[in-house]
């Protein structure tokens, strides 16, 4: 019986010994070549072939030795060709020109980023975010950027917190007394307020109270803020040495989260409904205390969290958040009496926002200070340029599980050089390289878009507005009119005595608030001199910026209308861009249609208004509501049951929102399926382009 040439006694020693060489290097056993030569060594008959290719193996493993002494790298083996493609994102530039792509849902598990100022990980993360919008445009990133160094990105909202607030209001499938109370333990664990946790429930017993009673007194929701609890501790009172230490050790601690810029002191603040389904950049260099970073990102994520507790679980990853200088965000956590706790509530936070598709992804120079129970669930990490520190390095090699020899190399790394580890990719070790090339002018703008944020201001919960006797209302020929959105104003007799560009600028658009900016350009002297003027405008508070798909619309503030001597014409309205769109809307359905047309029309006893009705000759009327967002989309539908509406047409400020509206009613259940039935959707471009072919 004849055996093939590597099993016989003469080659069979040789034979194995040559192919366990071979397996030790692991880049060399997945080349196509040594594969095929392997095969044929191992099958062959023929004396002469086995020969061959043997004598061609041992040739390929000493030319891969000589180049290895040549070239030391301590994290060889290299990833093959054959495995280095095994999803659609470039990670990096492998040390011998390879390129690695891998599959982007694998990061759904976290992302450690480490590495010194200057080492390359802004650039990292820049080239990151495009490459995940070009794979999957759903997908939404929520940047937090205390150092400014993503403040010019194109395709994102860009959000300075200094001038923004944050309530406590819950996502809509969690009541708001539910969210709060939860929230309690995490807030102490984060304060390192564990003995002060019985007082934080009982100033939110109080707190809540108040809210109910200001409710059933004006029918109106105040919201419930920080803040209200902060004032709350106030009123209770305390006895004992100990007690009162845990009291003012609580106090002292929410007036360091609500800082000198109110972060979570309002009574209406930013929609975190409407802040997730974005791509936003929210700059935080204003938040100094370690305390107000750790609250502020624990409340994101804890929010995300209770959104998430009925969302099925999925490994495709949905949204990303992404935290620089992350060991001031999630750092670890002290307490009272000692140097550092030993659990935190982020880690449960983090393994239930995983599984709903949540990555989170951070990068710090001090890895050694991350929150332990982030480290331990962060399965793929980045290391780019030379960590220092005995701490650091110490953290990193038991993440990557690296040798000492190894861990040795680390600090000699040079600027963009890479050590990368992706746990479930294809090649299952170890990728030392370079970091993508990245061209900064793709990625960034002179003109970061900023959206207008309607924030309430705080006051207590106790101030409860006295309910005063209704005015009559003015006749038509009162002598006193309403103001009026087109009011003309004369320049020559209203304006200030120094009359420059910009307040030509901001005349023009007082004088004709409903044509988009690239015709406010047009009647400048030059595109140069309209962007000077309409940038100056908008950083003196006198214009607001506001997006509706690809156009651009300049809201004159009621700052501008006070500069020209003339009324606001958006004096009692909560969202002035909210208003001014329902009344672009107005003015375009009185000039082009023949139907009847009414703003804000009363429905229901409790104050609720429907933005636009419009009535026909046969009397079948339509309702429009203005959507720019999608928050409070569930309330504003529930004032419309048992109404005589043959249309309600959601005009929804983009498309993106026009198709979030219509995806969230077609799974919400809890709406009559008749009232669905009517519903259209449908953005401000699309819609404003059907009007105008009508008419012509």
């Amino acid at each position: 019986m004849l055996i093939p040439c590597s099993q016989t006694r003469e080659h069979q020693d040789e034979w194995l010994a040559l192919e366990g060489r071979l397996r030790k290097k692991e880049r060399l056993i997945h080349d196509p070549t040594v594969q095929k030569l392997l095969k044929t060594a191992q099958g062959t008959f023929n004396e002469w072939a086995y020969k061959l290719a043997t004598e061609r193996l041992q040739l390929i493993l000493k030319i891969g030795n000589i180049n290895e002494m040549r070239q030391p790298d301590e994290f060889r083996p290299y990833c093959p060709a054959s495995l280095s493609k095994s999803g659609d994102l470039h990670l990096i530039d492998q040390m011998d020109g390879q390129q690695i792509f891998i599959n982007h849902n694998k990061l759904v598990t976290g992302l450690g980023i480490f590495g010194p100022q200057g080492a390359g990980k802004s650039y990292s993360i820049i080239d990151f975010c495009n490459k995940i919008l070009r794979i999957d445009p759903a997908i939404k990133i929520t940047i937090v950027d205390p150092k400014g160094a993503f403040s010019n990105l194109v395709s994102f909202l860009h959000s300075n917190i200094a001038y923004a607030s944050f309530d406590l209001m819950s996502p809509s499938n969690v009541s708001i007394e539910i969210f709060i109370y939860e929230l309690m333990p995490i807030l102490a664990n984060t304060l390192g307020l564990i003995y002060a946790l019985d007082m934080l429930y009982q100033a939110v017993d109080i707190a809540v109270g108040q809210r109910r009673q200001y409710m059933q007194q004006t029918g109106i929701d105040p919201g419930i803020c920080l803040k209200d609890i902060r004032e709350s501790l106030n009123l209770i009172k305390v006895s004992g040495f100990r007690k009162t230490g845990y009291h003012d050790a609580a106090t002292t601690a929410l007036s360091l989260i609500l800082g000198k810029q109110k972060l979570f002191a309002c009574r209406k603040g930013i929609s975190l409904d409407w802040l997730f389904n974005q791509n936003v950049v929210l700059n935080a260099r204003c938040l100094t205390d370690d305390m107000e970073c750790r609250f502020f990102a624990i409340y994101l994520l804890y929010w995300l969290y209770q959104q998430a507790r009925y969302i099925p679980e999925t490994n495709r990853i949905k949204h990303v958040i992404i935290i620089d200088d992350a060991s001031r965000f999630i750092g670890t956590i002290g307490n009272q009496f000692d140097g550092h706790s030993k659990t935190s509530p982020i880690g449960h936070l983090l393994a239930t926002l995983r599984s709903s598709g949540v990555c989170l992804i951070y990068a710090t120079q001090l890895p050694s200070q991350v929150d332990p129970s982030v480290l331990s669930l962060t399965r793929n990490a980045l290391v780019i340029g030379n960590i220092n520190g005995e701490d650091n390095l110490r953290v990193i090699q038991n993440m990557l599980s690296l040798s000492d020899k190894q861990k040795v190399a680390i600090p000699k790394f040079k600027q963009r050089e890479i050590l990368a580890f992706i746990s479930g990719a294809d090649w299952p070790h170890h990728m030392h390289g370079w970091t993508p090339t990245v061209n900064m002018t793709d990625y960034t703008t002179d003109n970061p878009l900023k959206p207008v944020i309607d924030i309430a201001p705080w006051h207590s919960l106790a101030d409860i507005p006295q309910q005063q006797t209704a005015k009559p209302k003015p006749s038509e020929d009162s002598s006193s009119p309403k103001p009026s959105i087109l009011t003309i104003v004369d320049h020559e007799t209203s304006a200030p005595k120094t009359f420059g560009v910009v307040d030509k600028l901001v005349l023009h658009c007082i004088n004709n608030p409903f044509v988009k900016a690239s015709d406010h350009a047009n009647h400048m002297n030059s595109d140069r001199e309209y962007d000077a003027a309409k940038n100056q405008a908008v950083q003196d508070g006198l214009l607001i910026q506001s997006a509706s798909g690809k156009s651009l619309y300049l809201i004159p503030s009621k700052l501008a209308y006070a500069k020209f001597g003339t009324s606001f014409p958006y004096e009692r309205a909560v969202s002035i861009e909210h208003s001014f769109y329902i009344q672009l809307a107005v003015h375009t359905l009185r000039r082009v249609s023949p139907l009847k047309v009414q703003a804000e029309t009363p429905v229901g006893t409790k104050g609720a208004t429907i933005d636009i009705t419009t009535t026909d000759k046969s009397g079948n009327m339509s309702a429009y509501e203005i959507t720019l967002s999608t928050s409070n989309l569930s309330s504003n539908a529930s004032k419309l049951q048992d109404t005589v509406y043959k249309k309600i047409i959601w005009l929804c400020r983009d498309a993106d929102t026009a198709k979030a509206v219509k995806a969230y009613f077609n799974k919400l259940q809890n709406l009559p399926l008749e009232l669905v039935a009517k519903f259209e959707y449908i953005h401000f471009s699309k819609w404003l382009s059907q009007i105008e072919k009508r008419k012509g």
